[in-house]
C-alpha cells in the first residue's frame, strides 16, 4: 500500500514514568478548601497523571504533595511539591498539568 503511512508508539512529546507514590492534594473550589489523596499511576516533564477515590473538579488549579521513594540523608523523608492545573478527571485518573515544583 503506497502512500500510507503508519504511526505506531506513544506519539507525545514527553516520555511518561509509572511511579506509583502516594500524594495528597489541596485546592480551592469557590470558599471551600478540597483535599484529598490518592496515588501517582505516571510522570512526566509537564504532567502528573494520579488516581483518587475523590478527584478535585477539572480546570481546578491544585497542589500535589507526592511522597518520595527517598530520604535525605537517610533521615528525612522528602516529598515533591507540584502546583498545576487540573486537565481532566476520567476513569483513566486525574491529569495535572504542572505550573511550578
Amino acid at each position: 500500500m503506497r502512500g500510507v503511512e503508519l504511526i505506531h508508539g506513544d506519539r507525545r512529546a514527553d516520555r511518561r514514568y509509572a511511579f506509583e507514590l502516594p500524594l495528597r492534594f489541596c485546592c480551592q473550589i469557590g470558599e471551600a478548601e478540597c483535599t484529598g489523596s490518592g496515588r501517582t499511576v505516571d510522570l512526566s516533564r509537564k504532567g502528573i497523571r494520579f488516581v483518587s477515590d475523590n478527584p478535585p473538579p477539572n480546570a481546578t488549579n491544585v497542589e500535589l504533595r507526592i511522597q518520595w521513594p527517598f530520604l535525605l540523608q537517610e533521615v528525612c523523608p522528602l516529598e515533591l511539591r507540584v502546583w498545576g492545573r487540573v486537565l481532566r478527571s476520567d476513569d483513566q485518573g486525574t491529569v495535572v498539568r504542572m505550573g511550578r515544583y
